[in-house]
């Protein structure tokens, strides 16, 4: 295996000819497995799956590897010289097969490291964000008493405004996947097409079991909000537990005046469907 084939960066197609050379062992249904969450950008799940086909194949292929053709074939078989040949070709390819697991696995793991380092940062930058707008309230009164509206309620402030709000559930996974790909304007563009905003003045506007549009740095989340069980007889009154409807573990308690501070500063949304 040369320098440039090592150069290389693994893709898709390479976890393909994988399985393709791998096709009906022990490691072929891993590698599959492996070669779908690579498709779908789930680098850590990947890097599992081949790590498990990895082993698999090593160990299948271990006595293989540790014979010694010169000694393992009968000095007095008619075709010695054949079998030694056929036994060292099974060697070097249970290498060469080996090295290809060996070239991939560091590669997709470099790519898991990234993605969780970068879903860290994410969950920072919402920390932070709920963070400044907590720190600005001069007190707590209105979180305690303020009630969040239901989805039942779907009005605004002046009673006039009769768009709805969207349910988590009436996000097409389609819809989502391509958003989450987008970044700055584009991903705004992207969702300002299908969908209204309105931003919170009060935290009466502040509506329980709905979506709305989180940004943080130069992306934006798309979060389910609902109201934490027991939260409203809690001394420090009620809290809703926003959840990014894309990545369940990015999920973040707030309370309805730190959403209305988020929502001044331009990093909330209420999120409406078009009228």
């Amino acid at each position: 295996m040369n320098d440039k084939t090592k150069a290389r960066p693994v893709s898709v197609d390479d976890l393909q000819d994988l399985y393709g050379e791998l096709r009906g062992s022990r490691s072929a249904p891993a590698i599959m497995d492996a070669r779908a969450h690579f498709l779908e950008r789930q680098w850590a799940d990947s890097h599992t799956k081949l790590n498990e086909a990895y082993e698999k194949y090593r160990e299948s292929r271990q006595r293989i590897l540790r014979q010694d053709p010169e000694k393992e074939v009968d000095a007095k078989a008619k075709d010695r010289d054949r079998q030694i040949r056929r036994l060292k070709r099974k060697q070097d390819k249970a290498r060469e097969i080996i090295e290809k697991f060996e070239l991939y696995l560091p590669q997709i793991e470099r790519l898991a490291e990234k993605e969780r380092e970068k879903e860290e940062r994410k969950a920072a930058e919402v920390e932070a964000a709920v963070a400044e707008a907590e720190a600005s309230e001069s007190d707590t009164a209105d979180a305690v008493t303020t009630q969040p509206a239901t989805s039942e309620d779907q009005q605004g402030p002046s009673g006039a405004d009769d768009r709805q709000t969207i349910t988590k559930d009436s996000v097409e996974e389609a819809f989502l996947k391509q958003f989450s790909e987008l970044i700055g304007d584009r991903q705004l563009d992207f969702i300002s097409n299908r969908y209204d905003f309105r931003p919170l003045e009060t935290p009466e506007d502040v509506q329980a079991d709905a979506v709305y549009l989180l940004r943080k740095g130069d992306r934006c989340l798309m979060v389910h909000a609902e109201v934490v069980a027991g939260s409203a007889d809690s001394d420090e009154g009620i809290k809703l537990l926003c959840v990014d409807i894309a990545k369940a573990k990015n999920r973040v308690e707030l309370s309805p005046k730190a959403m209305v501070r988020l929502s001044r500063k331009r990093k909330l949304v209420l999120l409406l469907a078009k009228g």
